[in-house]
């Protein structure tokens, strides 16, 4: 994706220190015709389940985020002024009460894995979540992170990882935006200088490898 070799090519995923964040995966950001849907976004639902899988069996912990606001809108801030009216207050927006909050049928989200509600784009900002909590109380110094969508939810918690010292694992395949454009320009400036952007199947066969030694 760059030319420009960085250190951070060099990253290996190791198991005892990694986590899987899969970034708000629900009806809002996948089911057609809600006004923030992105196109493709039901697609990306099999392989996250092949990942979540593989990292069940190497005993990375699975977090899901999950974009979650209070009802009353106490909790928004300025977010209720960045929707536009098509937006506010739809069946599917991120509020509770609302099928938007909901996970997407088919996700696959067992007993043992975390779910973690947020309320602003980044789950590591402060007030947020409880995900950097979570990360550093699991002894997890980085993070593989894929969802919806690319430009927004998994950009800022990538960008605010990488500040609060996680290294960063992205997916940007298991990612998707409004456009395919946008998608692309987002992830060439998170490789750049906020986190290894790597593939689907660059991801599966390095930590199919690190499965086949345990």
């Amino acid at each position: 994706m760059n030319s420009v070799k960085r250190p951070k090519d060099d990253w290996a995923i190791v198991p005892q220190s990694t986590a899987l964040v899969v970034v708000d995966m629900q009806y809002a950001f996948l089911e057609k015709g809600a006004p923030m849907a992105c196109d493709g976004a039901i697609e990306l639902v099999p392989k996250i389940n092949e990942l979540t899988a593989l990292c069940h069996r190497l005993k990375i912990p699975v977090i899901f985020l999950k974009a979650c606001r209070r009802a009353d809108l106490s909790d928004s801030g300025l977010m209720t002024d960045m929707k536009p009216p098509a937006e506010a207050g739809h069946e599917f927006d991120t509020l509770e009460g609302k099928k938007g909050v909901e996970f997407y049928p088919g996700l696959n989200v067992t007993q043992d894995d975390y779910i973690v509600p947020k309320i602003r784009f980044s789950a590591l900002i402060h007030g947020s979540s409880n995900l950097e909590l979570l990360l550093r109380g699991l002894g997890r110094n980085s993070f593989i992170i894929c969802g919806v969508t690319t430009d927004v939810c998994v950009a800022t918690t990538t960008t605010d990882g990488m500040m609060l010292g996680f290294k960063v694992f992205l997916v940007g395949d298991l990612t998707i935006a409004k456009t395919k454009e946008r998608r692309q320009v987002v992830l060439e400036l998170l490789n750049e200088r906020f986190a290894k952007v790597m593939t689907f199947d660059e991801v599966m066969k390095e930590l199919g490898q690190l499965a086949g030694k345990t």
